[in-house]
């Protein structure tokens, strides 16, 4: 069990990390996948 939390508290910080960047992640998917979607229309 205490082998489980420790690597547990280690994945922690890289948690907090994705979560501060995931908005600018998804924003950035969202944006290529519409430039994909207007090349493929204008095509």
């Amino acid at each position: 069990m205490e082998t489980i939390v420790k690597s547990f508290n280690k994945l922690l910080p890289v948690a907090k990390l994705s979560r501060k960047y995931l908005p600018f992640f998804i924003g950035f998917k969202l944006l290529t996948l519409t430039g994909f979607l207007a090349y493929v229309m204008n095509r």
